[in-house]
């Protein structure tokens, strides 16, 4: 089994209610009060949940990259509150990305956002939404990203044109066995996930030439079936929304 991932392989770790989670969850904020930044945050982040780990893995990364937004979460610590990274995400929301109700955020806004914060702070990166990508050119865009450390956000996109359809991938949950060489060892942790941004930290090579992303989303650790997304992309999706961010940096 081949394995390719991030530098720092426990992501963005947030001590919430005792235990670790694997980058931020839009899912910790209430919804009591209807279209309050909480309850946006919750219905609609996901976009804005993987900006804010994206520059808080940079500033993790390199500290040098710190910035008086990520040093809310305290980005040098090994493990952030949960208090401290709520004040740095709906900091982050507020400044940089904005969340349209019922649709949260496209891959062109996520774009602005991270050219914003880069351009605010003077962080050396540039993003463009990579649309229209076939599975060649997919991949290879992850990879060079996850050689160069930069998390990869990657978008399920909804059902086209048929919003209303609820098709969608799994999500899959590495089991206990040391043999985690097939699909068949992972689990499903959640099915028909549609309209839903996450970040790759990794790339993972099965047998029988299977590829698996490991991915963050809603604070857990997850994979997906690369091929499985493609051809969701392929029968349901489109390859404008369903695409990734692309990050360099600037020379």
């Amino acid at each position: 089994m081949r394995i390719m991932e991030l530098k720092k392989s426990e992501y963005i770790p947030v001590q919430y209610q005792g235990t670790k989670s694997f980058g931020g969850n839009q899912c910790w904020y209430p919804t009591e009060h209807y279209l309050s930044q909480d309850y946006a945050i919750h219905k609609w982040g996901c976009g804005a949940v993987a900006i804010a780990d994206l520059f808080l893995y940079l500033a993790r990364a390199d500290h040098a990259r710190d910035t008086s937004a990520t040093s809310l979460a305290r980005a040098s610590r090994l493990i952030y509150s949960y208090e401290d990274y709520t004040l740095y995400l709906k900091f982050m929301q507020r400044r940089f990305t904005p969340i349209l109700p019922y649709a949260g955020m496209n891959g062109f806004m996520l774009a602005a956002a991270a050219n914003h914060y880069a351009m605010k702070y003077q962080i050396p990166i540039k993003a463009s939404w990579k649309a229209f990508l076939n599975d060649d050119q997919m991949i290879r865009a992850i990879r060079r990203m996850i050689s160069e450390d930069i998390p990869v956000i990657i978008s399920i996109g909804p059902n086209t044109p048929l919003f209303f359809k609820k098709e969608g991938i799994h999500f899959y949950i590495k089991s206990n066995k040391e043999d985690n060489t097939k699909l068949e060892h992972y689990s499903i942790g959640a099915r028909n996930v549609h309209a839903h941004y996450v970040t790759v930290t990794g790339i993972v090579g099965l047998k029988n030439k299977k590829m698996l992303l490991k991915i963050a989303s809603w604070g857990r650790e997850f994979y997906i079936d690369y091929q499985e997304w493609r051809e969701y992309i392929a029968q349901f999706g489109d390859r404008l929304t369903s695409s990734l961010l692309y990050v360099e940096w600037r020379s």
